[in-house]
């Protein structure tokens, strides 16, 4: 997904405060920019799009640290199971897409869903529902291919737990038990690996450190 991973930078202290972690959405589902990792402290803040002064394939630049907004509960969709209308899984969000500011598609380990057919963000689900209202049944227009739950290739299904924080100390010298993918589905760890602080490091990037924590041999 663009910009997660990059590292934040302020112009007005020439500082690196961290990366940016996840996007952060409105209820409607509209982008209202970027949830950012401190390095030092490991807090979450709230970047919003209106404060980025420009974005290259490395770094997002913003004028100084006051742009960051203190947020204690961030709501992420990525990581989450969706469930459709008979409470069937349709796999775990792993990517959004977006036109303009506004999200427009959930993709899954399982399926591409439009995202206008989300009816309920939850905790740890997303409810999806593709039934059609009576006013619109009685239209005789063809069902658009894109109202439909396309399914895509396979990927490796993975947990969503809760936040694991520990120390890169913790997982230094230990071996990784499973393959590790990152937010393009490439592969960031791999199974066997034995972990270093830039294993930690990559992980941390792409979110993955709590999937690291549970596939480190005990």
């Amino acid at each position: 997904m663009e910009n997660i991973g990059k590292m934040v930078v302020t112009q007005k202290e020439g500082k690196k405060i961290g990366y940016v972690l996840d996007v952060a959405l409105s209820e409607d589902l509209h982008k209202l920019g970027y949830f950012v990792v401190d390095e030092e402290s490991e807090g979450e803040f709230l970047l919003r799009s209106e404060n980025i002064i420009s974005v290259s394939a490395d770094v997002v630049l913003i004028f100084e640290v006051a742009n960051l907004e203190f947020d204690g509960q961030r709501q992420t969709l990525l990581g989450k199971h969706v469930l459709g209308d008979a409470c069937q899984d349709l796999g775990i969000i792993k990517n959004l897409q977006f036109s303009g500011k506004k999200c427009t598609k959930l993709v899954t380990d399982k399926c591409e869903i439009l995202a206008k057919n989300v009816k309920h963000v939850g905790e740890d689900f997303v409810f999806v529902s593709f039934k059609r209202s009576r006013s619109a049944s009685k239209t005789h227009f063809p069902r658009a291919e894109s109202d439909v739950v396309v399914q895509i290739q396979d990927f490796q299904k993975t947990p969503s737990p809760e936040t694991v924080r520990l120390s890169p100390d913790f997982y230094v010298g230990r071996i990784c038990t499973q393959d590790i993918f990152g937010y393009n589905n490439e592969k960031i760890v791999l199974s066997g690996q034995v972990i270093t602080r830039a294993v930690v490091e990559k992980a941390k990037r792409h979110n993955k450190l709590n999937q690291l924590f549970f596939a480190i041999k005990r």
